[in-house]
């Protein structure tokens, strides 16, 4: 019900700003100024974002990613929840009993993949495989036929983990055999840090210009998070990828079971606890992109009514606990990505319905939001790009494709807010489809 009326509160607020900020010069010059002034602080992340990226692409280069015997490596854990995934599933084992992380002698690792009640035969692959590598490949099976959410499903894992850090990965993501082993040795530039996340890339990229919107997008938000790491701010997991002490997870609270995004609940309650988050640009997990605008539509909603659900039971405890003034700012900075989109459509809305009225309705309000939105993304899109190698004119070509891509969570994030405030109190989870595609 607390909820449901913040996102109420939310769509409200947004709707009396943008109908004071078209009829009202002064409230439109005001808003325009903070968009402005974030959009500053963007450019301030993304340069310090790429700064970080190209410095790790570098030391991957120079082979500092993977240097050393490996015997001083953490022990580690990689979990794989599943449910019906057996068109995607033995890949990725198979490229987790290809890592070459501590010696041959005595691998610093285990697989423990968690099926979730499948019916396709996905236990049956895993049991197979297990037999070739019993020492480092166990399977845990949730016989309930339910489905159940991402973190729901590590949490039962959680009791099989021998490991002392624990790696959560997708059952359709693909690594190479430095993975692990870079990802660990990334993490010795920040060692206060409790967890790091990797560079999600997309295998099947090249598919569409649907998949490829998503491959940009991956570089843009990770120069967004290293500018936020870079600058002692509350960077983020991202789900596929993440790496975690099991000690910090045990020390707030372990995995949450009813969260719509396991990985951005973590984030938010390691933040507020004190804890850093580091990142690793230049250890790679290439995943399935969705290939239709059905499916980008259902994921985003997820993404976007996970975020804010999150930010909505936690952002309080953050902004009024103990952490640095720093941290306070630049999650509060953080969530003007989730205000603009509201303000924006409540101001087209506003102003369709004030057209028959006087005064004369400010267009320019909507206008600034729609542009102001897509500068910051562009900056970021030239970060994320050029740190991955874009050069000249196709830079700014695919900055501006990024850029306009990332349009469409202006429609995403209202959209949330109203199921939010309306929908069903417990939302219903629509999986992934998996459709086996690597077109690397």
């Amino acid at each position: 019900m607390a909820t449901r009326a913040v996102a109420g509160g939310l769509l409200l607020v947004s709707g009396l700003i943008a109908g004071l900020a078209i009829y009202f010069t002064l409230v439109a010059r005001l808003l325009q100024a903070a968009i402005a002034l974030s959009n500053v602080y963007v450019a301030y992340l993304a340069w310090r974002g790429w700064r970080a990226m190209v410095r790790a692409s570098e030391a991957r280069e120079a082979g500092s990613g993977v240097a050393g015997d490996g015997v001083d490596l953490p022990f580690v854990s990689v979990l794989v929840p599943a449910r019906d995934e057996a068109s995607v599933i033995r890949r990725l084992v198979d490229d987790l009993l290809a890592q070459r992380y501590g010696v041959a002698a005595d691998p610093r690792y285990e697989v423990v993949v968690v099926d979730d009640g499948s019916t396709d035969g996905t236990a049956d692959l895993i049991r197979a495989a297990a037999r070739t590598a019993p020492d480092r490949l166990r399977l845990v099976e949730r016989p309930d036929q339910r489905f159940h959410l991402k973190g729901a499903v590590l949490a039962d894992g959680m009791p099989a983990v021998r490991g002392e850090v624990v790696v959560a990965l997708d059952a359709d993501a693909r690594i190479d055999p430095h993975f692990l082993r870079r990802a660990m040795r990334a993490w010795e530039r920040d060692p206060e840090a409790v967890a790091i996340q990797v560079q999600r890339r997309e295998q099947n990229e090249r598919s569409s210009w649907l998949t490829h919107g998503q491959h940009d997008e991956q570089l843009m938000d990770m120069a967004s998070q290293c500018g936020r790491w870079a600058t002692d701010g509350t960077a983020e997991l991202r789900g596929n990828g993440m790496f975690v002490r099991v000690s910090a997870l045990a020390a707030v609270g372990g995995w949450s079971t009813a969260a719509i995004t396991e990985d951005l609940d973590l984030s938010t309650r390691l933040a507020a606890a004190g804890k850093r988050i580091a990142l690793a640009p230049e250890a790679s997990v290439f995943e399935e992109a969705v290939e239709s605008l059905a499916a980008l539509w259902h994921q985003r909603m997820r993404w976007a009514e996970g975020s804010m659900r999150r930010l909505m039971e936690h952002a309080p405890g953050l902004l009024g606990g103990p952490l640095p003034l720093g941290r306070k700012l630049d999650f509060l900075a953080f969530l003007a990505e989730f205000a603009v989109p509201p303000l924006f459509a409540a101001s087209i809305v506003a102003s369709l319905l004030s057209i028959p009225l006087p005064p004369e309705t400010d267009w320019t309000v909507p206008v600034s939001l729609f542009i102001g939105y897509g500068v910051g993304t562009f900056v970021l899109a030239l970060a994320g790009l050029a740190a991955d190698g874009r050069r000249g004119v196709g830079l700014v070509g695919e900055s501006a494709r990024g850029a306009l891509f990332l349009s469409h969570w202006l429609l995403i994030v209202p959209a949330a807010l109203v199921r939010i405030a309306f929908g069903p109190a417990r939302p219903a989870f629509r999986k992934t489809v998996r459709i086996g595609r690597d077109d690397r």
